[in-house]
C-alpha cells in the first residue's frame, strides 16, 4: 500500500520566499553523515513515490539515481567521493480547488470569497496580463504543475490565489480518513506572502526584512528559547505580546475563542516558534477574511484585512505585569497594540518608561502636565492616523530593480508621505525644513532637560547617598539611555529606598523627559505636546535649583 507525506506543518520547513505560496516539490530538510552507512537524506513531500538524485556540479551536468525509490520521507545513500549536490523528486501533488475545501470549510471559504485574493486572476485581466506566465504564477494555484491551474478556460477552479496557495496541495488531506488523519501546512512565516507580495513593482516583503518588525530583539532570543520551560513561558508572557507574532497571535486567540484569564489558557509556541515568528505579515494582517471598521476621527465605514483599526483616540498603555485577556482592546488601532507606554507611570522608580510610548505622545495623552491645557498638534487627526505617514506607499512612474516602488512597509516615515499635507516644497514649511527644525529645537530642549537633572544631581542633592551617582542621582535604578547609553549592568541609580528621598519634581521632570526621548521621532508625532512636556519638565527641575 502506498503511504503519502504528511502534508502537515510538522517536518515543513519554508526554505524561501516561492512565487504561487506553498512549493509543492519536495524540500530537503536534513542530510546527515551516518557512521558506516553512508548519507541519510531526510525531506518533506506532498506525493511520493520520492526519487534522491545527485549531480557533480550546477552547470547542466546530468542528474543521477542514487538510492531506492521510496514513498517515504527519508534514505541513506552511498555517500560520493567527490563533492556535489543532491535533490528529491517527487509525483505530481494533486490539487483540489477551493470548492472542494468549502465542502468541510464552508465559513472559511464564505469569509475568503470576500478577499482581494479571491478576484485575484481578474486583477490580471484587467490589465491584460493573464497570459503573462509570470504574474499568472501567483494570481493562480499551482501553476507549472500537471494537476494546476491550466488556462482559465481549462482549469477555472484554480484561478485566483485559493486555499491550496497558502496550505499546500489537498489531496492526500482530504483522502485521508473522516476526521482526517492528514493535515495542510500551517505557517506563519512572512516568507509565504514574501513570494508573492515582493519585486520592484510591489517590494512589500523586501521593505519588511529591513524593518525591525522582521526579527525578535536579540535581548529576549535567550529568554523565549529557555530549557527551563517557566522562564520562557514568563518572558512570553510579559514581552512576547508585542515582541513575538506567535505569541502575540495565540494570545490573541485565546481572548477571542475563550472567557477569562487568557494569559493561564494561551496554548504557548515553542521558544524556536516565538523567535523565528516576528511581527510579521499574519500578525497584523487577517487573510481569511475582511474587517469592517468605523473610522472614529472621520466617520467613514471602511473594510480591509487589519485584525484592528486603522485610528482610536482612546488611553491605552499595555502593562505587562498583569494579564492580557483584562487589558486588550480590539478597538485600539493596529499600531497603539504594541506602541504605546506600556503602563510606565510616574510613580515607577525602577527603569525609564519602555521604548514605545509614540501613541500616547501621538495623541498627548500622558506625561504630568499644568495648567492652561496642553496644546496639541494636528498630526493626532490625520485620518489614517499612524498608518498616514508610516505607510504611506508611492510608486515610480517606471519602476526598477534600482529605483522600486515603496509600499510602506519598511514602516519610515518618508517626505512623500509629509508633503500629501504640507505643499510649500521650498520655503520655511516645506517638509524638509519642518523636519529639520523641529527635530533641531527637540534635540535642544531634551539636552537642556537633561544637563539641568544632571546639574541638580551634582549640586542640590543633599541626600547622604548623593556622591554614589554624581550627576545621575536624578536617574531611575535602572538608568535609561540617556545616562547609561551603553546598557551597561555595572551603571547604576539610586536603589528603592534611596528612590524615596527624590523630590517629586525632579521625578515629574525624568518621567516626562523619558517620555519625549524614548519616542523616537523628536517631536515629529507631537510638536506642540512634546515641547510642552519638556517645558513643564524644566520647571519642575528649576524650582528645584532655586531651593
Amino acid at each position: 500500500m502506498t503511504t503519502h507525506a504528511s502534508a502537515q506543518s510538522t517536518g515543513f520547513v519554508l526554505l524561501k520566499p516561492t512565487p504561487g505560496g506553498i512549493d509543492s516539490r519536495p524540500n530537503i530538510t536534513s542530510i546527515t553523515e551516518t557512521q558506516g552507512q553512508g548519507l541519510r537524506i531526510e525531506w518533506f513531500g506532498f506525493e511520493g513515490p520520492y526519487q534522491v538524485e545527485r549531480t557533480g556540479a550546477l552547470n547542466g551536468s546530468a542528474w543521477t539515481n542514487i538510492g531506492p525509490s521510496t514513498s517515504g520521507n527519508s534514505v541513506t545513500v552511498p555517500k560520493h567521493g567527490a563533492a556535489g549536490f543532491h535533490r528529491v523528486k517527487g509525483g505530481a501533488p494533486r490539487y483540489q480547488g477551493a470548492g472542494a475545501c468549502a465542502d468541510c470549510h464552508d465559513s472559511v471559504h464564505a469569509s475568503w470569497s470576500k478577499t482581494p485574493h479571491a478576484n485575484a486572476y481578474q486583477t490580471l485581466k484587467n490589465v491584460n496580463q493573464h497570459n503573462n506566465p509570470e504574474c499568472i504564477v501567483c494570481h493562480a494555484v499551482g501553476v507549472g504543475v500537471p494537476s494546476g491551474f491550466i488556462s482559465e478556460s481549462a482549469t477555472p477552479q484554480f484561478a485566483n490565489v485559493q486555499c491550496e496557495s497558502c496550505h499546500g496541495p489537498a489531496g492526500n488531506h482530504m483522502d485521508s480518513g473522516d476526521p482526517p488523519a492528514l493535515y495542510p501546512i500551517v505557517t506563519r512565516s512572512s516568507m509565504l506572502c514574501g513570494g508573492c507580495h515582493n519585486g520592484f513593482h510591489h517590494p512589500t516583503y523586501d521593505e519588511w526584512t529591513s524593518s525591525p518588525h522582521s526579527a525578535v530583539i536579540q535581548d529576549l532570543v535567550a529568554d523565549f528559547t529557555s530549557t527551563n520551560r517557566t522562564t520562557a513561558v514568563g518572558r512570553m508572557s510579559s514581552c512576547g505580546a508585542c515582541h513575538s507574532g506567535a505569541v502575540r497571535l495565540e494570545m490573541v486567540g485565546a481572548y477571542n475563542s475563550r472567557t477569562g484569564n487568557a494569559r493561564t489558557n494561551v496554548a504557548w509556541p515553542s521558544g524556536a516558534e516565538a523567535v523565528s515568528t516576528p511581527v510579521g505579515c499574519v500578525v497584523c494582517h487577517d487573510v481569511h477574511q475582511m474587517h469592517k471598521y468605523t473610522n472614529v476621527l472621520t466617520g467613514v465605514v471602511y473594510t480591509n484585512s487589519l485584525r484592528n483599526p486603522l485610528t482610536s483616540t482612546n488611553f491605552f498603555s499595555y502593562n505587562t505585569g498583569t494579564n492580557f485577556a483584562s487589558q486588550y482592546n480590539p478597538n485600539v488601532s493596529i499600531c497603539a497594540q504594541c506602541h504605546n507606554a506600556r503602563g510606565a507611570t510616574v510613580t515607577s522608580s525602577s527603569r525609564a518608561p519602555h521604548y514605545s510610548p509614540q501613541y500616547n505622545i501621538f495623541m498627548g495623552s500622558i506625561g504630568i502636565t499644568a495648567t492652561p491645557a496642553p496644546p496639541q498638534g494636528a498630526h493626532r487627526t490625520n485620518p489614517r492616523q499612524c498608518a498616514g505617514c508610516h505607510t504611506h506607499g508611492h510608486g515610480e512612474t517606471n519602476p526598477t530593480p534600482g529605483s522600486p516602488a515603496y509600499t510602506g512597509h519598511a514602516f519610515r516615515a518618508t517626505v512623500q508621505a509629509c508633503a500629501v499635507c504640507h505643499t510649500d516644497t521650498t520655503g520655511a514649511k516645506s517638509p524638509t525644513n519642518l523636519l529639520f527644525t523641529t527635530q533641531s529645537e527637540l534635540s535642544s530642549m531634551i539636552s537642556t532637560t537633561k544637563n539641568l537633572l544632571d546639574l541638580w544631581a551634582s549640586t542640590k542633592n543633599t541626600n547622604s547617598w548623593a556622591s554614589k551617582y554624581e550627576a545621575r542621582g536624578w536617574e531611575y535604578t535602572v538608568p535609561g539611555d540617556l545616562s547609561n547609553p551603553s546598557h551597561s549592568p555595572s551603571i547604576t541609580g539610586p536603589i528603592t529606598a534611596e528612590q524615596a528621598q527624590i523630590p517629586q519634581g525632579i521625578k515629574d521632570a525624568r518621567f516626562n523627559l523619558y517620555l519625549v526621548s524614548q519616542d523616537k521621532s523628536l517631536g515629529i508625532h507631537n510638536a506642540p505636546y512634546t515641547k510642552y512636556l519638556l517645558s513643564v519638565a524644566q520647571q519642575r527641575v528649576n524650582v528645584e535649583l532655586a531651593k
